[in-house]
């Protein structure tokens, strides 16, 4: 269901709007309300709508301010205008920030019903147009196999690791525990090999848990849950096979291992003299890899600079010298991948929901200066992780350190920190963060950057309040910081100045 908030500064309006229509039947969850715009921006950094319903003239943060300053918080949530007859010099305002769908007070139901099923039916076809997690998840596969035996052939003593870190990624079933190497198999034969080995095993019910792989005239089947019986059957079927032009009878035999691990580490072995290997999947995709180690070797490389790069300008220097021009876009889009699994992540659940995102973005570049973008923003969050010796289960030090960091950023919000910063979801880090702190975040970021503002005053015994206001976050708002600033001094900023300047006087003095 989508989240619905409503926010008007009359009761009436709003009680009247909760009660209008049946949400939940029209696919809305209606999680909030709130009086005014300062607590409608609240509760956009905690609860994260997906559609909210806001009057223009609201006090204090009336509503296009903040469309405005949610809209820099999180571009995707949908804003429904209300308005009346004098407000379209309003209304002109709002199309800059995207508003698309307006409703005239007093509220219409009809037409709320069909602003609202058009915004569900909006998003519900972007949400068509964008990948699913689980087709992700399977486009992911070839690159992920291409990685997997690279960094397998360049670092054969670390096979253990490196097995640990794609297993779950594959989804590489532990049954894998033995493979058929099908010998004299002419290249320009492959594909029809491939294929009639698919459709054999398909009608016995079984299927390639990995691309076949082949070296210089020997195809490696691998797959899961066969016997001994269904061996001798599938050898039988591999060497009768007979094709134009095939001089030699196919031979057949058959590899064992105790475990998936061990079964690939001996293939790896197997292959690892050759310097071209290809890979064929069971859709007809054909891939080639080229057993050149130095490309391993300078993705552990660029790694292993970006690791100790202290400045985001070191980390530009490196990336631009990678992603030369002389690179297709192809190869481009290999490198970063490679990079950003180089880096690691901390966990399998992260590992996957991570890398979904990276690669969605990934293969959405058009060209190889938004991939460099994409891999330099993506390394640099990591980057400012790892110094900090981030480990799993540190998502909270972790934010308000960066927190602490960024008091004057003004976009910063708790969804950009989940999906950029910490790779979780927002859910997730909402429920966390206010149960280990007590707090919701806006509170918690709205109660440092007050801190912030005090400090700067008694430091620099500074008046100029939209100085201050820019400092710690609110950009060029003064009005919408005055009333923060009250709301958690009991003060406003200009009082809070004289009182400093009375209390200083005495000290001068003496």
């Amino acid at each position: 269901m989508l989240r619905l908030m409503i926010a008007d500064d009359e009761q009436i309006i709003r009680e009247t709007l909760t009660r209008m229509i049946d949400y939940p039947s029209i696919g809305y969850q209606l999680i909030a309300t709130a009086k005014n715009g300062m607590e409608a921006y609240d509760m956009i950094c905690d609860e994260y709508p997906d559609v909210v319903i806001t009057d223009i003239r609201m006090p204090g943060l009336n509503g296009l301010d903040l469309i405005a300053r949610a809209t820099k918080a999180d571009s995707d949530i949908t804003f429904i205008l209300l308005s009346g007859y004098g407000e379209f010099e309003y209304a002109k305002t709002a199309m800059e920030y995207g508003v698309r769908h307006y409703l005239l007070k007093p509220t219409n139901r009809q037409e709320l019903l069909k602003t609202l099923i058009a915004v569900r039916d909006e998003k519900l076809e972007k949400q068509k147009q964008g990948s699913h997690m689980e087709q992700l998840l399977c486009d992911l596969h070839s690159p992920l196999e291409q990685c997997f035996i690279i960094e397998s052939l360049e670092y054969t003593s670390s096979q253990h690791d490196i097995f640990q870190k794609y297993q779950p990624l594959l989804s590489l079933p532990a049954s894998c525990t033995a493979a058929c190497v099908c010998s004299f198999v002419k290249e320009e034969l492959l594909e029809a090999f491939a294929k009639d080995t698919a459709r054999f095993l398909k009608e016995n019910n079984f299927s390639l848990s990995f691309p076949v792989l082949y070296v210089k005239n020997n195809a490696i089947l691998i797959f899961s849950s066969w016997n001994l019986e269904f061996q001798d059957i599938f050898q039988l079927f591999l060497e009768r096979l007979e094709y134009p032009g095939q001089e030699v009878a196919l031979e057949a035999r058959f590899l064992h291992a105790s475990s998936t691990e061990e079964l690939f580490s001996d293939i790896i072995r197997k292959v690892s003299r050759f310097e071209r290997i290809r890979l064929l999947n069971e859709a007809g995709g054909s891939y080639e890899i080229h057993n050149d180690v130095a490309s391993v070797k300078r993705i552990r490389q660029i790694g292993d600079q970006i690791s100790q790069c202290c400045e985001e300008e070191e980390v530009n220097k490196i990336l631009s010298a990678s992603f030369s021009q002389d690179i297709s876009l192809d190869t481009a889009r290999s490198l970063a991948l490679g990079i950003f699994l180089e880096l690691g992540s901390r966990s399998q659940h992260r590992s996957i929901d991570l890398l979904c995102d990276f690669f969605r973005k990934l293969y959405s570049c058009e060209n190889k200066q938004e991939i460099q973008t994409l891999i330099r923003s993506a390394l640099l969050k990591r980057t400012m992780e790892n110094q900090r010796g981030g480990k799993t289960g540190a998502n909270i030090p972790l934010l308000k350190a960066y927190v602490a960091q960024h008091l004057d950023w003004e976009e910063l919000s708790l969804k950009w920190l989940a999906e950029h910063y910490l790779f979780v979801s927002v859910g997730y880090l909402s429920k966390q963060f206010v149960k280990e702190e007590g707090i919701r975040f806006s509170d918690y970021l709205n109660q440092k950057r007050m801190e912030e503002a005090e400090r700067l005053m008694v430091y620099y015994h500074n008046d100029n309040i939209k100085s201050i206001a820019h400092q710690v976050g609110f950009g060029s708002n003064p009005q919408y910081f005055s009333q923060v600033f009250k709301k958690y001094t009991g003060q406003t900023p200009t009082e809070y100045l004289k009182k400093l300047s009375q209390t200083e006087k005495p000290k001068r003095e003496e």
